[in-house]
């Protein structure tokens, strides 16, 4: 009997009538679809993308040729040509800005819905207890908590099994899997090469764990899978957003050009970059396996975040990360005569064994310099030299290493991309016999040995009386290197920055004798060594500037710079404060006030210097009231016009008062807002209109940081021994590794 359609219920009838959601290719190959027109699974396959009911789509050739054809146009031509906007933003990206809509942005939101704000029905009136005011906010929140209630901001244990909680914590665990999702973040190919190269100069000089040639390789074999419909694997995603987001975060313009984008758009980049990453390597559901890749993405992704100041907390954990993958992978053991003999039976990589022991040994030598450092692990590490068995890496060029050729090495006096890397190595080895030989003199802060001290600073100087010529810092080797520095225009840099931190660390050393040196002939070497190293730092950061130029390196983008650079900078200014009629003090007034000045501008580059700052400017502030309470309790109170006055350079302007009284201190009502936690105003906090106005200087500004200091070079020979104290102190904050 033929059916009638009258007997079909009219609910079943809607439900066949109703439209499927994904495409027709992704329904007949069985494929996860995304719902967009077209669908990143047809762009891939280059197939018409039609949805019931539409025609075929003709923008999937658009899609992807443009970016990942053979013959690739440069990325400022490929700017010009972008895709309608209904197309995925990843394939459809031609500059490595982030929109709101990117997968950035998608993935911090299911994030917050799952982990910070799961939201369920509210509870009938009947359960929920209502508040009335804000007073009664605190208990009404135990009252529902402790009744199995929720107020849409916290969700008790015992609703968390309902179905709306439970499809946001499933939403997350299917977009945590989607690696073809997060894989549409990647930039286009011609983007991607250039962001390689950026980073194999500006980063990889100061790291040197990559073996250039193979992740050159990788990069390619990783593009030609996904034309190919390949999914790359959540390892080498952690690898290359790390090293994208190394090359976006020391940005020159001449790499902005060639990408067609902006400093801002490159500063969105770098933390979408790192977000992508660091979102990978936290997945619990999918964790990344441990792998000489995944050493070398974990390890790049530490440097990277120690290069940018405000992730230096999360920095730390992936390098003990790191640590645990490589022993996981037996690394620590890899040069043990058991393991010897097992490669030469079943045979190995060449290039993979290599690589594990440059990531092993900067491992170590970053825990040991960290050591010996100004940060919280000081006096500590984490790795003991009787615990391993790993011969230091070759010292060769990434060109001469081949997966089967024989391992050899040249003579640490003969240059190579590695020679840095390897001396590295042997600083970080005196700066951990360094700490086995002051003990518990770091942990308990007392004033080391002195003898025990001139026995370090021996150790110091025969270091870098070991370095090669290439390597030293006199303006003899200099001069006779100069042949090798201009084949290999990166050693130049590297042995600046080296030499940068041998001399602060130098100078910190001999700190806390420093005061005592002016009046007890015993500590004058102390003295005269932290004023010397001081120096040094600053003539180092001028010689940076120009080394830094033929590296694509701008020694501002780096806060570990900047750091080392006030710590010279308050060793200069507190010397120069407690001896002013010093031959040569009013010159060095003005120098030092000249850093201060590039300091202030810089501050923004690293959170430690601007909290560094600031609290300097509070002690200088206390200080200087002090200074000004004491002049008033003699009966010699500045005249109200001279209150705020400002010196200029490094003798100021003349008060009015007697040649025999001390000048008046500038302190107004702006500067207390520093004791209150507020930055003291300059021009490159708030983007000052008066360019051709020195900041530093302007009355209108004498609230500064710098207007502080020249004001406390007039009072300071009248302050007490614990004024210098809290002085010498302010220089303390992080050094950390990130170079060296």
């Amino acid at each position: 009997m033929k059916r009638k359609n009258d007997a079909v219920p009219e609910a079943m009838v809607q439900r066949w009538s109703r439209p499927p959601l994904s495409c027709r290719f992704c329904r007949a190959k069985k494929l996860r679809c995304d719902r967009t027109q077209p669908c990143a699974n047809c762009v891939l396959r280059k197939v018409p993308c039609e949805y019931t009911g539409q025609g075929p789509s003709d923008t999937s050739d658009e899609l992807r040729g443009a970016h990942l054809s053979g013959n690739q146009p440069t990325a400022a031509t490929v700017s010009t040509q972008q895709p309608a906007p209904t197309i995925p933003s990843t394939y459809s990206q031609t500059t490595i800005a982030l929109h709101p809509n990117d997968i950035s942005s998608r993935v911090t939101r299911l994030e917050e819905a799952v982990f910070d704000r799961i939201h369920v029905p509210r509870d009938p009136p009947s359960i929920a207890t209502a508040t009335q005011g804000s007073n009664n906010t605190n208990q009404s929140l135990i009252t529902r908590g402790a009744q199995g209630s929720s107020n849409g901001c916290v969700t008790p244990l015992t609703l968390l099994p309902l179905a709306s909680a439970q499809r946001r914590i499933a939403d997350l665990h299917d977009y945590m899997r989607d690696t073809n999702s997060l894989s549409r973040c990647l930039p286009p190919w011609t983007q991607a090469r250039q962001l390689l190269d950026h980073f194999n100069v500006v980063i990889q000089p100061t790291f040197g764990v990559f073996h250039i040639p193979s992740t050159r390789d990788l990069l390619e074999e990783t593009y030609r899978g996904i034309l190919e419909g390949e999914e790359p694997s959540p390892t080498v995603l952690v690898l290359f957003f790390s090293i994208f987001a190394g090359a976006v975060l020391v940005a020159t313009p001449e790499l902005l050009q060639l990408l067609n984008a902006t400093q801002a758009e490159a500063k969105a980049a770098f933390t979408a970059y790192v977000r992508l990453a660091i979102c990978i390597l936290d997945n619990p559901i999918q964790s990344v396996p441990p792998s000489t890749i995944a050493l070398e993405a974990i390890s790049a992704l530490a440097r990277v975040l120690f290069h940018a100041d405000w992730y230096s907390h999360k920095a730390q954990a992936l390098r003990v990360d790191a640590i645990c993958m490589a022993r996981s992978m037996q690394i620590h053991r890899l040069d043990t005569v058991q393991r010897r003999e097992e490669r030469k039976r079943s045979g190995y990589n060449a290039i993979e064994v290599e690589v594990q022991r440059r990531a092993w040994w900067h491992l170590v030598s970053s825990d040991w310099i960290s050591a010996f450092s100004q940060s919280p692990q000081e006096g500590t590490y984490l790795i003991h030299p009787k615990h391993m068995k790993v011969n230091h890496p070759s010292n060769i060029d990434d060109e001469f290493l081949t997966p089967t050729g024989p391992e050899h090495s040249f003579p640490l006096s003969v240059p190579t991309s590695m020679s840095v890397f390897i001396f590295r190595i042997h600083y970080a080895e005196l700066c951990r016999e360094i700490i086995d030989t002051l003990g518990t003199t770091l942990l308990e802060s007392d004033q080391p040995d002195y003898e025990t001290l001139l026995e370090i600073d021996g150790k110091f100087h025969t270091f870098i009386q070991s370095l090669p010529l290439f390597l030293r810092n006199d303006p003899a080797s200099i001069q006779k290197s100069q042949d090798i520095t201009q084949q290999r225009p990166y050693l130049a840099w590297q042995r600046t920055v080296a030499h940068l931190s041998f001399h602060v660390r130098l100078c910190r050393l001999h700190r806390p004798y420093h005061r005592e040196g002016l009046t007890n002939p015993k500590f004058a070497y102390s003295r005269l060594t932290c004023i010397r190293s001081a120096q040094t730092v600053l003539d180092l950061r001028h010689s940076l500037e120009d080394t830094g130029v033929l590296s694509g390196f701008n020694p501002s983008d780096y806060s570990l710079v900047m750091n080392h650079v006030f710590f010279a900078a308050m060793v200069l200014a507190t010397d120069v404060s407690m001896n002013p009629t010093a031959p040569g003090a009013d010159t060095r007034k003005q120098e030092v006030l000249d850093v201060i000045h590039v300091l202030e501008k810089s501050q923004n580059v690293s959170a430690s210097l601007m909290e560094a700052i600031r609290k300097n400017t509070q002690t200088l502030l206390s200080i200087l009231q002090d200074a000004q309470r004491e002049l008033q309790q003699q009966g010699r109170s500045p005249k109200e016009n001279d209150i705020g006055s400002v010196p200029s350079g490094s003798g100021g302007t003349k008060s009015s008062a007697a040649p025999s009284q001390p000048r008046s201190v500038g302190v107004d009502e702006n500067m207390t807002n520093v004791a209150s936690g507020h930055l003291p105003f300059t021009a490159s906090m708030h983007g000052s209109s008066h360019e051709d106005e020195d900041p530093m200087w302007s009355g209108a500004r004498r609230n500064s940081w710098g207007q502080l200091w020249s004001d406390l070079f007039n009072v300071a020979p009248e302050m007490d021994a614990l004024q210098w104290d809290l002085l010498l102190n302010d220089s303390d904050l992080p050094l950390q590794s990130n170079f060296y």
